[in-house]
């Protein structure tokens, strides 16, 4: 009986995991994080550097008015306060929004 319990709540935790947070209302809402999916690294870790000095025009502009598309790869766009995988990568992008909907950052790594 023990063991089934405890195969019960590990379950229940391991699909909690999995759960989607609901958008961003209004602040101080709870929100998911705002990653960007087409992060993928298609050129390898050291075809290029990271372009972040040439895209800080981009701090103070809404995130709704980034060409996501014209950006270079690897970069990630996420909400301050979001979760985030802390590896290093020099070559990547990270665009950081806060929460007024702005972006406050634009780094490498």
């Amino acid at each position: 009986m023990i063991r089934t319990m405890a195969a019960i709540t590990a379950a229940g935790f391991a699909l909690s995991a999995c759960a989607v947070l609901p958008d961003r209302e209004g602040p101080g809402e709870v929100t998911s994080p705002e990653v960007d999916v087409s992060q993928v690294d298609e050129d390898g870790p050291d075809a290029r550097d990271c372009p972040a000095e040439q895209y800080q025009v981009l701090v103070g502009q809404p995130r709704e008015e980034i060409h996501v598309s014209s950006l270079p790869r690897p970069h990630r766009i996420y909400g301050e306060g979001d979760m985030v995988t802390m590896d290093y990568r020099p070559e990547r992008m990270n665009i950081v929004v806060g929460y007024d909907g702005r972006v406050i950052e634009v780094k490498c790594g």
